[in-house]
């Protein structure tokens, strides 16, 4: 559980990914965000000419692929399991059979590092961003699989909010 604490603040900001609903549920808030758990492996690249240079989706696979550096990131693959973070070994075997089977002269694939994190997805894949039905509790989180590529205009958006601003995007902001 969550260690307690007394805060005081002009506005408080909820920026916790899957755990968010945890954090606000003893206020009376309800948000409809589910750790969805994603995978994927880092597979060194350095002298294997076989690897993508671009970033590419299989859709066979359900794979995204993305070069970084020496390194090819591969991500997919999502299950429903609460807040487990354990690693699946088979889903990851299975990423890396699929890898192999598209570039296999891609990388160092025996060396291939796996992860797994929960992803803060909500039903409709659209993220809560703005004021809760508390009037200074902001809310920014459920951004599912795109928590890297929108956390910037997120983080710009909310102190839009925050600050009594009218976010440049349009977007359905609570």
């Amino acid at each position: 559980m969550w260690p307690s604490c007394t805060l005081r603040a002009d506005a408080y900001l909820v920026c916790l990914g899957s755990f968010a609903p945890q954090v606000v549920a003893p206020l009376g808030v309800r948000l409809p965000v589910y750790p969805v758990k994603g995978y994927s492996l880092t597979i060194p690249t350095a002298q294997f000419e076989g690897a993508p240079r671009l970033c590419i989706t299989d859709e066979t696979g359900k794979l995204a692929i993305s070069p970084l550096g020496h390194r090819l990131r591969v991500a997919g693959t999502a299950e429903l399991g609460g807040y487990d973070p354990q690693i699946d070994v088979g889903r990851c075997a299975a990423i890396l059979h699929r890898v192999q089977q598209l570039f296999p002269d891609g990388g160092d694939f025996p060396r291939a590092q796996p992860w797994a994190g929960l992803r803060p997805a909500t039903p409709s894949n659209v993220p809560i961003i703005g004021r809760s039905r508390i009037p200074n509790l902001f809310l920014n989180t459920g951004h599912g699989t795109l928590g890297w590529t929108l956390a910037c205009g997120s983080g710009h958006a909310i102190a839009d909010i925050i600050g009594g601003r009218k976010p440049e995007v349009e977007f359905g902001f609570q």
